[in-house]
């Protein structure tokens, strides 16, 4: 189990859906800038970044 660094809650790093397209934008988002790892968010986490990229908010 991990921790979220955004969230704080725990998540099992193993749970990843690579079928979801909004979490693939999250990834891509954290992997763009760089800052950390993105098996450091939680697949929740991930998918709120993508959606706030796809809205074009930051």
């Amino acid at each position: 189990m991990k921790i979220c660094k955004n969230c704080y809650r725990e998540f099992d790093a193993k749970e990843d859906d690579a079928l979801n397209p909004i979490d693939e934008l999250g990834k891509i988002f954290l992997e763009a800038t760089g800052e950390t790892h993105i098996t450091d968010y939680c697949p929740e986490c991930r998918e709120e970044l993508g959606l706030v990229n796809i809205a074009g908010f930051e």
